[in-house]
């Protein structure tokens, strides 16, 4: 049986696995403008996974159970344990370009945003589901982001060698 804290310590673990890709990317490019907007984009991450475990308790706190595994696909049900969304079956070190890290991060980035709108169907405090909103906006900001990065390394702005593979 999952719970609606189940489901936060999911996002939690999906933000701090997230705020660990963006902080070893952070270490493989030699552009200071690409390491700085990973490095904006971990702390976002630590944020966000601090701002649920804030959460946590007070989802649960009505005392009732709510029998959650028949309602989540399977998909979130295989984000149990280590897992996470998008990242857990990319090989990282297959990745040749900056173009293709970036799109991988934009499919997380996504996922992740899906997610915690799946998340908002259980949140009835008005104060914890403005925050999610706000978490979900930030989300939204990372993969626009990421995609003016992709964008400026395919008008050539950004050279690929920004990134060291």
């Amino acid at each position: 049986m999952f719970t609606p804290n189940d489901l936060i310590e999911i996002a939690a673990k999906m933000e701090k696995n997230g705020q660990a890709i963006y902080l070893e990317a952070q270490k493989k490019v030699n552009s200071r403008t690409l390491k700085s907007l990973l490095l904006w984009m971990a702390d976002e991450e630590a944020a966000h996974r601090e701002w649920f475990l804030e959460q946590k308790d007070s989802l649960g706190s009505s005392g009732a159970h709510t029998d959650l595994e028949t309602m989540l696909p399977d998909v979130i049900k295989e984000m149990m344990g280590d897992k996470t969304l998008s990242l857990d079956d990319v090989d990282f070190s297959q990745i040749r370009s900056a173009s293709d890290m970036l799109d991988t991060f934009v499919t997380f980035e996504n996922d992740t945003i899906l997610f915690y709108e799946f998340l908002q169907a259980f949140i009835q405090d008005t104060q914890a589901l403005a925050g999610l909103e706000k978490i979900i906006k930030e989300e939204k900001k990372h993969v626009e982001k990421l995609t003016e990065m992709i964008q400026a390394i395919s008008s050539k702005k950004i050279s690929e060698q920004a990134f060291l593979f």
